[in-house]
């Protein structure tokens, strides 16, 4: 048999897991586990401000490691990849793909796997949906996660995909938000590398952003606000500096020195 890629290994022997010859068992063992890993620009603040450069992308073995020292992850780039090189080590066919958001084209990222007997799934690491989905060929597909709902709505005749989400198990049709448009067909390296490029130019990079789900509650920062969702309640709170840190590594496992230096980096 042959040995496991040292990637695999590290994030198979941090998070516990034990791997066995039911691949299907794997996959999801490994996909729970990687959902723990936050969606987060600090680090990415952190690069670019500390390096002074405009552009410094976490490579994957970064994410990992990173994770596992101090509870950091990445944004929807950096995710993508690292989960993609995880799920290729175990054996399963999956591509990147690109969506657009109201803002702007290739404005996101995800992965199609295809699962046996052979249908496509998104996993999109980047919006919390580590839960493989069946990809719609036509209509309407929904799906129930731990803290959204979601609807993947096919526009045949084309490879695009909507992307809808609600709060709750049962969220009214009339309640759910239009999120994104996905691109179905696999992008290639060199423009997915492209569109990651044009991300270090856009606006969330002048604010810190935090999303990660723990057990049925999501934790959520935007600028200085914290939002935590369980069940249909959300909680809203806009707080100073000091108290967003602390609060919000008491929440996560996340690592306030992380926090503390990309606040640093923005307000200077």
């Amino acid at each position: 048999m042959m040995a496991a890629p040292p990637i695999l290994t590290r994030f198979v022997t941090h998070t516990g897991l034990s791997l066995g010859p039911d691949r299907a068992a794997n996959l999801r063992a490994v996909l729970n586990a990687f959902a723990r890993i936050p969606y987060e620009n600090l680090t990415k603040i952190i690069g670019v401000s500390e390096a002074s450069r405009s552009i410094v992308k976490q490579t994957p073995e970064q994410v990992i490691e990173g994770f596992i020292a101090r509870g950091t992850g990445g944004t929807c780039f950096p995710l993508t990849l690292t989960l993609l090189r995880l799920l290729e080590a175990l054996g399963w066919e999956a591509h990147p793909i690109l969506a657009d958001r109201r803002y702007g084209t290739d404005t996101h990222c995800a992965l199609i796997c295809r699962l046996e007997p052979g249908a496509w799934h998104l996993i999109d690491p980047g919006y919390l949906i580590t839960t493989p989905c069946a990809i719609p060929t036509s209509g309407i597909a929904r799906y129930t996660l731990p803290i959204t709902s979601l609807e993947l709505r096919s526009i045949p005749p084309t490879d695009r995909m909507e992307l809808h989400t609600g709060i709750g198990s049962t969220p009214a049709a009339s309640s759910l938000k239009y999120r994104l448009t996905y691109k179905v067909t696999p992008v290639d390296e060199e423009t997915f590398h492209a569109a990651w490029d044009r991300s270090f130019d856009w606006e969330m990079m002048t604010y810190p952003v935090i999303s990660s789900v723990i057990g049925t509650t999501q934790i959520y920062v935007q600028k200085n606000n914290l939002i935590v969702r369980s069940g249909t309640t959300s909680t809203k709170m806009t707080l100073d500096d000091a108290t967003l840190i602390r609060e919000v590594g008491a929440r996560l496992a996340l690592d306030e020195e992380v926090i503390k230096r990309a606040l640093a980096c923005l307000r200077s």
